[in-house]
């Protein structure tokens, strides 16, 4: 008897507990109508009690979501907020007459606010520190004076609904066209181009297809010309650019990709070391092949760039890597040899060679996740100008994304 009333009791403390909470904890969410539900059904509750909370669950649930909270709400779900902080150490050794040496220290932060405007459309604006240059570090010096801040991407990206599979972007933009390695034989990946661009996207058969094209700016042509004259595009210092890129999942762990791109530039001249204006007229192919294996993914990859506007032999690039990934640990190395017109110096890789071209050399970069969105870094560049000058590059970094 003892035994039953005791059992009783500490039914009954179960249960005024879980009221007590149920009712001081202003029930309004799906959460608490499950734990209604989850109640109900193990007979804590009973019918009556049930329905009453459940009514008053529903209630202040519609107090809570009035039409100016679930509007803001709709507004937050729309935007996205992202960025990414680096903390670097550079030394720069240089074997020439003058034996430079550079010891620096580095950051770089980014903050990207990308907005869903509707189904169709989106616009995106990131903050990067830097000089306005296509490089976004910014060294620690001054006497602690502050440092730049500048707008790296501004744009507005739209899907027309009648073209389905067509993208087209204006303002300023990451680089659509396919890049296989990322390593800046041509475009150092702090290049973010201005204009207007497209992609359309689509399938042939277990192949996906993108084609890209777009029209850049580099110069308005009042200040081409040096007059305040503008006479409208023809006038301008731009860029052309077309390119075509496929994608295929060859076998379970192994996927394969090869692209194409042009870019021609138009009014550009460099003095006669070029056949003629359209001085940068320069074709590439890239590919890349992911091993998906159990014991060490890796990758593979290849490009290579021909300026067909060239004079004197001194018209390609190439560049040829691979990369692993075990655990914590990613890895990558890469060789590449650029001619001394192959590509416009003013948009590749800045720290291969300090960004000159008539170079050749390895870069390899070791990689370690501390923890999740955090990580440390070591990069070594070293590159030989054909003037027989070594640049050896050594990079340490901090780097944390949220």
């Amino acid at each position: 008897m003892k035994t039953i009333l005791l059992a009783s009791v500490k039914i009954m403390l179960k249960k005024s507990l879980l009221l007590t909470v149920l009712f001081s904890s202003s029930i309004a969410s799906a959460t608490d109508q499950e734990l209604l539900d989850t109640l109900f059904q193990n007979g804590v509750l009973n019918k009556m009690q049930y329905d009453n909370l459940s009514k008053k669950t529903a209630k202040k649930e519609a107090e809570i979501m009035s039409p100016a909270i679930t509007k803001a709400l709709d507004w937050a779900t729309r935007i996205k907020l992202s960025g990414d902080f680096r903390f670097r150490h550079e030394n720069i050794d240089k074997n020439d007459a003058d034996g430079v040496h550079q010891s620096r220290q580095r950051i770089r932060a980014r903050l990207k606010v990308a907005a869903k405007v509707n189904d169709n459309v989106d616009v995106g604006f990131r903050l990067v520190t830097g000089g306005g240059n296509t490089s976004a570090n910014e060294s620690l010096e001054g006497s602690f004076t502050g440092k730049k801040v500048f707008f790296d991407r501004a744009y507005l990206s739209w899907r027309p609904s009648f073209a389905n599979g067509l993208t087209t972007t204006f303002g300023k933009f990451k680089q659509p066209w396919y890049n296989a390695s990322t390593h800046g034989l041509i475009w150092d990946s702090d290049v973010n181009p201005e204009g207007a661009a497209l992609s359309y996207k689509t399938t042939a058969g277990s192949v996906k297809l993108t084609a890209t094209g777009g029209y850049f700016i580099l110069e308005d042509g009042d200040i081409v010309k040096g007059d305040a004259k503008n006479d409208g595009f023809s006038d301008d210092l731009n860029m052309y650019h077309a390119g075509i890129s496929g994608s295929m999942q060859i076998t379970d762990s192994i996927k394969g990709r090869l692209g194409s791109n042009a870019y021609i530039y138009n009014n550009e001249s460099e003095k006669g070391e070029f056949k003629d204006d359209n001085a940068i007229e320069i074709y590439e192919v890239a590919s890349r092949f992911d091993f998906d294996t159990a014991l060490l993914p890796l990758y593979v990859y290849a490009q290579y760039a021909k300026n067909a506007s060239a004079k004197d032999g001194k018209d390609s690039a190439w560049l040829a890597g691979f990369g692993a990934k075990l655990g914590a640990f990613k890895m990558d190395y890469n060789y590449r040899d650029t001619q001394e017109f192959a590509v416009a110096d003013t948009f590749n890789d800045g720290d291969f060679a300090t960004g000159n071209t008539a170079a050749r050399g390895h870069k390899v970069k070791l990689a370690y996740a501390i923890s999740k969105n955090f990580a440390a870094a070591m990069a070594y560049y070293a590159a030989e100008e054909y003037s027989g000058t070594n640049i050896d590059t050594l990079q340490l970094d901090l780097k944390a994304k949220f």
